[in-house]
């Protein structure tokens, strides 16, 4: 019986087309997650899921990250 070695050549490449994606898609996420993590937060309200604070914490994170994306598009501008 021969062991199969597991490569890393697959799980790099595609960590690396993650990366890209990730540069390239930072640019245009800023207000479609903050958009998104107020309709979970509104969503979240209405249904009466607002007890469970793992829960919320999805929504918070999703405008968090929308407020730093749009930032740093802005930043990138250079017109503020």
């Amino acid at each position: 019986m021969s062991k199969k070695h597991l490569s890393i050549d697959k799980p790099k490449k595609a960590a690396s087309w993650l990366w890209r994606l990730a540069k390239r898609g930072a640019a245009r996420i800023g207000l479609p997650f903050v958009y998104a993590g107020v309709l979970l937060m509104g969503i979240f309200y209405f249904t009466g899921l607002t007890n469970y604070n793992l829960l919320l914490l999805l929504p918070l994170l999703l405008i968090l990250m929308g407020i730093v994306g749009f930032v740093h598009q802005e930043k990138g501008k250079n017109d503020y």
